[in-house]
């Protein structure tokens, strides 16, 4: 039988939320119906050739459980296990967004405070905290000596926790 293309876009239409559904409750993943109810009717409409003309709701459907079914065995759709390596580069570094907001307005607060340092506490814990640099890459940077920026360092914390403390009150 020869294809009617105004009678197959009408079976689509008329059809295609039913077979969706069908391959939907079957596969219980969206994308995955998605795909079979669009190769239900690229299937109906290569085989239209062999379809009677009688009742092509029940010629759809059956198409589509067969489809669904050959999806759910086919043994390319078996998971395999990650590698843990692989698995590492998938995991996202930054966490929750509520944790990434609540580390960068903690990091804005601890750059504001260390703002408010007079110098030469301010650059040594601007360095240090916000920038995150080490002492001895400081140190070279700057060339100054090691223990007079440990120093600066130490009382640089003295005075953010003073800072801390008064903002707490």
């Amino acid at each position: 039988m020869r294809i009617n293309v105004r009678q197959f876009e009408c079976a689509i239409v008329q059809y295609q939320s039913l077979i969706f559904t069908i391959c939907l409750t079957m596969t219980k993943n969206y994308f995955d119906a998605e795909d079979l109810a669009q190769e239900t009717f690229l299937s109906a409409y290569r085989n239209w050739n062999r379809f009677d003309g009688e009742n092509p709701k029940a010629w759809l459907t059956a198409i589509a459980v067969n489809k669904c079914r050959d999806f759910l065995k086919s043994p390319a759709r078996k998971s395999l296990p990650l590698p843990e390596e692989d698995a590492a580069l998938l995991r996202d570094p930054g966490g929750l967004p509520e944790e990434q907001a609540e580390d960068r307005m903690s990091k804005e607060h601890i750059r504001g405070l260390c703002g408010r340092l007079k110098e030469p506490y301010r650059s040594v814990a601007e360095s240090y905290f916000c920038d995150e640099k080490k002492l001895s890459e400081l140190a070279r940077e700057s060339g100054q000596n090691i223990r007079t920026l440990e120093t600066r360092l130490y009382r640089a914390k003295k005075l953010l926790k003073a800072l801390w403390e008064e903002e707490q009150q």
